[in-house]
């Protein structure tokens, strides 16, 4: 018989059982910060020939700035939560000021307060030794992974969603749907592609036209011909009969006729050229914008769109099987980086709009611009502290945040290992919430509370680790260096 306690014991000697969420918001203050400022570089407000430029934000250790202004930079987190204090660092961005391409003003301005994780890169308590830690007023036994706001403890509570550009076939009444959430920073399109009973093949996206036809959509995205549409399809004999089928129902002759048919839809009563130029928008910024937002990108489009449509008919001939959302392969966690990403470029956007909205109102005022006159601070922190303090995220989700319960030890273990579905808890839902043979050593199945919230909150098993993502360039460089060809 295998003792499982000298294998957890041994486990836990070298890791901490919040040490995935340390890393997320290492990843998320290290990686995605300057990611979101590159997203954003360049602010272009109302008022002619004025432009600002950012280029390196910087997010220093925590520090306190007292009532009187004075500001002390060793603010540790016991002196947070005995003065009912955030423990927050400041963000400082290098902002350029043009003015007619001419630079009037170059600073590293401060932008606002960013909450940091206890035992993260950013925290004071970072690679600390016991007996420091000690001397610091801390548990050297305390396993950090949660955030001092308003002098309260509070841990971000791991979401549960669909996994982002991976395409799921379900059966929905007289139709088959192959659907993907395609995600580009903050930008989630949902594209949705439909098989009829007849076999007509439609296609939804964000902006589209209702019911467009696929066929049309394959020509506006550079399948010319006929023969290149059939030739973009596997050669089976259920799939292209279901290509011919849309073959002959498809009326437009050329790409541009195909595009002044969406053109027609998002720019409904203007001029053909402008028709034509809108629909071009739409597709680049909207259809499967994960593959890329640009014209290079459009013949990749088309044939990913091919490669869900093949997936529909297959389902609806019965060469594949209906996906499973509840299987955990289709799902995804989003740890306290994740979370954090999505709500500082939420308020990053707000910093944006507001900085535009200074600057116009200081050139129409005729007073001196210059980049400190032009930034206000809480426009980011004040956010912020409000989704860290009231649990209220971006995206209508609720209870992100809590309370860290330090009734006893086991309470906040619950509570850095918790994973909450998105899913109305008043609704039954009796799949999504039952034990799926995917959670086995992922995900405890006796752990989950009792009334509407069962099976909706789950807790992670002891050994489970949740991964931070990773960079794809350096795998398709190995695969390529290989010499990994694409058939």
């Amino acid at each position: 018989m295998v003792d499982g306690w000298a294998l957890i014991n041994s486990y836990f000697r070298t890791k901490n059982i919040s040490q995935m969420e340390i890393d997320s918001f290492n990843q998320f203050i290290d990686k995605k910060l300057p990611e979101i400022i590159r997203e954003n570089n360049e602010v272009t407000p109302k008022i002619e020939e004025v432009r600002v430029e950012f280029e390196k934000i910087e997010v220093l250790r925590p520090r306190i700035v007292e009532a009187d202004g004075s500001i002390r930079n060793e603010f540790y987190p016991l002196e947070a939560r005995l003065r009912n204090r955030t423990y927050s660092s400041p963000i400082y961005l290098t902002m350029r000021l043009l003015r007619r391409d001419v630079e009037q003003d170059k600073k590293k301005t401060h932008v606002g307060e960013l909450p940091i994780m206890l035992k993260s890169n950013r925290c004071w308590l970072s690679g600390k030794t016991g007996q420091e830690l000690i001397e610091m007023g801390e548990d050297p036994m305390d396993f950090g992974g949660y955030f001092i706001i308003n002098g309260s403890e509070k841990a971000l509570m791991t979401q549960e969603v669909l996994a982002s550009d991976r395409v799921i076939v379900s059966d929905q009444l007289d139709k088959i749907v192959a659907e993907v959430i395609s995600t580009r920073g903050a930008f989630k399109g949902r594209v949705r592609i439909i098989r009829g009973a007849d076999g007509t093949l439609s296609v939804t996206f964000p902006a589209s036209p209702r019911k467009l036809k696929l066929f049309v959509l394959l020509k506006a995205l550079g399948l010319k011909s006929a023969q290149a549409i059939r030739e973009a399809f596997i050669d089976q004999t259920e799939i292209q009969n279901d290509v011919l089928i849309n073959i002959e129902n498809l009326l437009v002759k050329s790409e541009k006729e195909a595009l002044d048919k969406i053109g027609k839809f998002v720019a409904p009563g203007q001029v053909e050229e402008y028709r034509l130029r809108r629909a071009q928008e739409v597709i680049d910024a909207f259809l499967l914008p994960h593959i890329g937002q640009d014209q290079k990108n459009r013949l990749a489009k088309a044939y990913y769109l091919v490669m869900m449509a093949t997936k529909a008919i297959e389902r609806a001939y019965n060469l594949r099987v209906e996906d499973d959302k509840d299987h955990y392969a289709n799902k995804r966690l989003e740890l306290s980086g994740k979370l954090m990403e999505h709500l500082f470029r939420y308020s990053f956007k707000y910093f944006i709009k507001d900085l535009k909205f200074q600057i116009d109102r200081t050139v129409t005022r005729r007073r001196k611009l210059n980049i400190s006159t032009i930034v206000r601070p809480g426009a980011v922190s004040e956010r912020i502290r409000f989704a860290m303090s009231t649990g209220n995220w971006i995206g209508r989700a609720t209870g992100v945040s809590k309370f860290m319960d330090r009734v006893n030890y086991l309470s906040p273990l619950t509570d850095l290992r918790k994973v909450k579905s998105p899913l109305d808890k008043n609704r039954e839902l009796y799949e999504a919430r039952d034990v799926h043979g995917t959670h086995w050593g992922r995900l405890c199945p006796i752990e989950t509370p009792d009334g509407p919230q069962c099976g909706l909150v789950k807790n992670l098993a002891l050994l489970a680790e949740v991964t931070t993502e990773n960079d794809e360039e350096p795998v398709e460089k190995l695969l390529k260096d290989m010499g990994v060809k694409l058939k």
